[in-house]
């Protein structure tokens, strides 16, 4: 049976794409990166078989790279959701195996207002939340109906806290609308949280899903600083009910790939997924 190459939009450090190097290759994968620059992290963990398959210097956002990419594999997936999804639509026809996740899927991810409504419409379990306009009298609104603190975020481009302002007084909203730029937002009710939980879940093409056991994330700065695993619970259904929330997630959307689903556990033994 042949190799087969899979194609890999990479950002920057590459930290995931290093990660997926090394199992590529005990299972006799090709994989090509498209990042900028000749010896990103990526890049120097696997080194191309062939120079057919050398790696792709140009950046993720370029459709003349993508469309050279896909030419020479036979799937492609990325490495973070920032990507161009109306290009992956053009090019899921020439790459044989497909792009993955569906770049549906990705779209539905890039807006973290469209994927609260998605998840609610699926039965998952978010926490309150609005579509809020970049103005003080709509945010005031907000406040009103949700009560302060509360957390306003981008709808897009929201990553690693980015996009996060948590507004505790009303004065505070001059900041905030600086803070996030003018960015589509929205409100969510703030939560109190006993536990952050994270939850990696793998779906196959055939929507066969399943996880990982359980971790605890603990943050600092909205980066990740700690991750204790498994769990810190004596409780056997706290994972147990992670896990089948972080499923169910994962079921709802299409396309295979690996996700990471993060939620919290509330104080009074509910649960809501954040991201």
């Amino acid at each position: 049976m042949k190799s087969r190459t899979v194609g890999v939009l990479g950002q920057g450090g590459g930290q995931l794409g290093r990660m997926m190097a090394v199992p590529a290759a005990l299972l006799d994968l090709d994989i090509i990166f498209l990042d900028v620059g000749e010896h990103t992290p990526a890049k120097q963990v696997f080194a191309p078989k062939h120079p057919d398959k050398a790696h792709i210097n140009g950046s993720f956002s370029d459709p003349a790279m993508v469309r050279e990419l896909a030419h020479k594999v036979d799937v492609l997936t990325v490495e973070i959701e920032h990507v161009n999804v109306d290009m992956l639509e053009r090019v899921e026809g020439i790459v044989p195996l497909g792009v993955h996740p569906s770049p549906s899927t990705i779209r539905i991810i890039q807006d973290k207002f469209l994927q609260k409504k998605h998840l609610q419409s699926h039965g998952c379990p978010v926490s309150d939340f609005m579509a809020v306009e970049p103005t003080a009298q709509s945010i005031e609104a907000a406040a009103a109906t949700f009560g302060l603190p509360l957390m306003l975020k981008s709808k897009t481009l929201a990553y690693d806290g980015r996009g996060n302002y948590a507004l505790r007084e009303l004065s505070q909203i001059p900041d905030a609308l600086s803070a996030l730029k003018n960015r589509p937002l929205y409100a969510e009710k703030w939560v109190q949280f006993s536990v952050e939980i994270s939850v990696m879940v793998v779906r196959s093409t055939s929507g066969e899903v399943r996880s990982y056991p359980v971790v605890e994330t603990v943050h600092k700065d909205n980066i990740c600083h700690l991750v204790f695993a498994p769990l810190r619970s004596h409780d056997p259904r706290v994972p147990e009910r992670a896990r089948f929330i972080a499923e169910n997630a994962v079921k709802s959307l299409s396309g295979a790939g690996v996700f990471g689903v993060e939620m919290f556990l509330l104080s009074d033994g509910k649960y809501n997924i954040s991201q």
